[in-house]
């Protein structure tokens, strides 16, 4: 709360992803109307930004498209009318895949999901125990930055997946309430690959420094922060921005909820 300021919002979740349980759940830092803390944000749609990457990338892994020491092109793309472009605007040309992960590049992911097929990475998600929900029903390249909404809940299980050698996790609130069946989200292979790469991303200034994979966001217009990670026993989901969806401008994941993130995990019991 001290780091997102009076009138942010801050959720965040916490779970074991060996067993599947949530061990804390914040949905609000308080009830102030400044903030709409009255609104449970592990719960609210919203969008992921880019944290939908690094299942793609473990997506193109699994189908030999992608290497993370193969090259791929950052240049400007026209999709039938789609053209996105990296968050500064600039280009690097042939670059490591690795790199365009850590660097969160915008053109090559969507590369990557056109030569995948939208519909492949949504049935990866369902595979998660994900159900994403997408405007207009039908899954476009823009689900790879962001273009759907998901709530905390479901990106916590999906890197839950990713933490657990691609094998989905099913998160519970309970010990003893009962597992649900999971299937297989990426290869053990392709899952330590990604996590390999989220791994090698240096901490937030301040932070300390640990084997910790994590990704961060931020939507279109700054309207969400988030940060996400795991270490081999937990995973954390981390969301900051205001529960009506007005823009935060200068907000970015790496500068509000990796912060967050870090000191979450340094809050907690070594694995």
């Amino acid at each position: 709360a001290r780091r997102a300021g009076p009138d942010l919002s801050l959720a965040l979740l916490v779970a074991d992803h060996r067993s599947g349980e949530i061990l804390a759940a914040v949905g609000s830092p308080g009830y102030g109307a400044a903030r709409d803390g009255f609104v449970d944000m592990t719960t609210a749609l919203r969008s992921p930004g880019s944290l939908l990457k690094p299942l793609i990338y473990g997506l193109a892994f699994d189908q030999g498209l992608a290497h993370p020491e193969t090259l791929i092109h950052d240049g400007p793309v026209d999709f039938d009318g789609y053209a996105p472009r990296n968050f500064d605007g600039a280009y690097r040309g042939d670059i490591r895949v690795r790199a365009a992960l850590q660097q969160s590049l915008n053109i090559p992911v969507v590369r990557l999901t056109e030569a995948l097929g939208p519909a492949r990475v949504i049935a990866a998600l369902q595979r998660s125990g994900v159900q994403a929900r997408i405007p207009g029903g039908r899954p476009g390249l823009a689900i790879a930055l962001g273009g759907m909404g998901m709530r905390l809940q479901d990106i916590v299980q999906l890197y839950a997946a990713l933490a657990a050698g691609g094998q989905g996790v099913s998160l519970r609130s309970e010990k003893t309430a009962p597992r649900s069946e999971t299937n297989r989200v990426l290869s053990p292979e392709a899952a330590w690959q990604v996590g390999n790469i989220l791994a090698g991303l240096p901490p937030p200034p301040g932070a300390q420094a640990g084997r910790l994979a994590y990704k961060t966001g931020t939507s279109y217009g700054h309207r969400d922060a988030w940060a996400v990670g795991y270490d081999g026993r937990h995973v954390i989901g981390v969301w900051i921005g205001r529960p009506d969806g007005t823009p935060v401008p200068g907000a970015f994941g790496g500068d509000l909820a990796a912060p967050v993130l870090f000191e979450a995990f340094g809050r907690l019991k070594p694995a």
